[in-house]
C-alpha cells in the first residue's frame, strides 16, 4: 500500500510520523547497550574500619535500645547507655555513658559515621556506617553501598 503524503490521504502529523517510522525501520534503529550488570559487594570481612584515638582498629557496632555497643576485634567490648538526665549537649550530640561511668559525646555525621569523644580523658572513637567491600568497585573508595 503506497503512502502518499497528501492533505487528502493523510493528516501532515500522520504523514510526518509514518515518515519518521520509515526512516527509523530503513536506516536501522541504534539500540542502547545491555546496562552492566554490576557485581555484588561482599563485606570484607564483617569488620569496620573503626578507629581509637586516631589508631585504625577494626569493630563492629550495634545500636541497641538506648544505646549502643561497640566490639573491637582485639576481643574488648564496650555498652553505651544514653544519659536520661542530660540528653544532647548543646552542639545537639547525645551523651552517653559507658559501663565504667566514663562519659562520651556522640556525634552522627550526614554520611552516617559517628564519632563519640570522652571529654574528660581526650579518648575519641570513630564508627564508619558502612562495612569495606572485598573487591571495591571501580572508582569506590572500598565501601559497600547498602
Amino acid at each position: 500500500m503506497p503512502i502518499h503524503c497528501r492533505r487528502e490521504d493523510l493528516k501532515p502529523w500522520a504523514c510526518l510520523a509514518w515518515l519518521t517510522l520509515i526512516l527509523a525501520v530503513g536506516v536501522g534503529v541504534a539500540v542502547p547497550a545491555p546496562a552492566q550488570t554490576v557485581p555484588p559487594q561482599i563485606p570484607r570481612d564483617g569488620w569496620k574500619d573503626c578507629a581509637y584515638n586516631d589508631k585504625p582498629l577494626a569493630c563492629v557496632d550495634a545500636q541497641i535500645p538506648g544505646g549502643l555497643k561497640i566490639r573491637w576485634k582485639d576481643g574488648q567490648s564496650m555498652t553505651y547507655r544514653e544519659v536520661s538526665g542530660k540528653g544532647k549537649d548543646a552542639n545537639g550530640s547525645d551523651l552517653l555513658r559507658d559501663r565504667l561511668g566514663g562519659l562520651w559525646r556522640r556525634e552522627l555525621f550526614v554520611q552516617g559515621n559517628i564519632t563519640l569523644t570522652n571529654e574528660a580523658n581526650g579518648n575519641r572513637i570513630f564508627v564508619p556506617l558502612r562495612f569495606p567491600c572485598k573487591p571495591p568497585l571501580k572508582g569506590d573508595v572500598g565501601y559497600c553501598r547498602y
